[in-house]
């Protein structure tokens, strides 16, 4: 098995790729509905629907425009995250996502931090880059 740091990290929502970015994370599940019934003697489950959430960590950076329009919250676009770079084979992980939420870190000692939070809209495609 390969393994690779996150170094050649590249995020991407719609067409702006972002920039000052620390870490990406990106969580898939799928939801389950009980059927479990009276006279059953061990817990049911079926799965339904899948989705999925990411949250993005940049360094702020006061010359861009992208937390006014690009990065608001309810903006939906496609997005990409490369943990590899963007060479060909390296893996990419997208889907359509909405921004849900923009958090603000400023401490008093350290750079002011931006942490964007996104849900996503489509399904989510692990695959490569071509």
């Amino acid at each position: 098995m390969a393994v690779f740091s996150g170094k050649g990290l590249i995020v991407k929502f719609g067409s702006d790729t972002l920039t000052h970015v620390r870490s990406a994370s990106v969580t898939s599940a799928i939801n389950m509905v009980d059927i479990t019934a009276a006279a059953d003697t061990f817990r049911g489950q079926i799965t339904t629907v899948t989705s999925f959430e990411a949250t993005v960590e940049m360094l702020y950076d006061d010359t861009t425009d992208l937390f006014d329009t690009e990065l608001a919250p309810g903006t939906s676009q496609t997005l990409i995250v490369n943990p590899e770079g963007v060479a060909s084979g390296a893996i990419k992980i997208s889907g359509t996502a909405f921004v849900t939420g923009v958090q603000f870190s400023a401490p008093y000692d350290g750079l002011v931090v931006a942490s964007v939070s996104f849900s996503g809209n489509s399904a989510l495609t692990v695959g490569t880059n071509a």
